[in-house]
């Protein structure tokens, strides 16, 4: 329940970010800065959307937790923002071979930041990120107690996106989480999901 609860807590919190535009809205003709000329509007059937937009992706998976050589599961919320012409990204990645099922818990959560690159065309969305973490790992210590540890980190994400609609697609993440105690590299799916339907033509 405290799961779902911080998930929806940080959808509603990427929401501000996402800014949907409404149809029928009254546009400005002011002129165009010069980050709106590099990252311009196109227009794709009846519907008129931003290049260079905000996104987010959800995603679960699998990953090798190299530091035991056991599969863990992992779930992934990672919002992307664009500021002028560089792209960053903030989230939270979870890592657990019971995945809340058994106890004691041995468990990896990441809350990261990162900067990185992106391309993006009709179809497809491609980015690569890279930064720091924070990692909260929870290690057992017998059959019945795990120590909880923080450390620095960092992860590295690579997304590849197939876009069925310009602002919605699916795709796959390869990524990989480093610290000291507790580190997995493995592959999600996940769901995209951005900002960048402007109106009706």
């Amino acid at each position: 329940m405290k799961f779902l609860k911080l998930i929806l807590l940080l959808i509603v919190l990427c929401l501000p970010y996402l800014s949907f535009s409404q149809e029928g809205e009254v546009r400005s003709t002011r002129p165009l800065t010069k980050w709106e000329k590099m990252f311009s509007e196109v227009r794709y059937g009846e519907n008129i959307y931003k290049t260079g937009s905000n996104w987010l992706t959800i995603g679960y998976g699998r990953g090798l937790h190299t530091n035991k050589d056991d599969i863990n599961q992992n779930f992934a919320l990672t919002y992307h923002h664009r500021y002028k012409a560089m792209y960053f990204n903030a989230g939270w990645h979870y890592s657990s071979k019971d995945f809340f099922l058994k106890r004691p818990m041995e468990q990896l959560n990441d809350i990261h930041l990162g900067a990185g690159l992106r391309f993006e065309d009709r179809w497809y969305n491609f980015g690569f990120f890279i930064g720091p973490s924070y990692a909260i790992t929870w290690i057992p210590v017998n059959q019945n107690l795990s120590k909880i540890y923080g450390q620095l980190g960092a992860v590295v994400q690579i997304e590849t996106t197939f876009k069925y609609f310009y602002d919605l697609g699916i795709g796959t993440t390869f990524y990989g989480s480093f610290n000291k105690r507790y580190q997995v590299v493995g592959i999600q799916i996940h769901h995209y999901f951005s900002n960048a339907f402007v109106t009706k033509y």
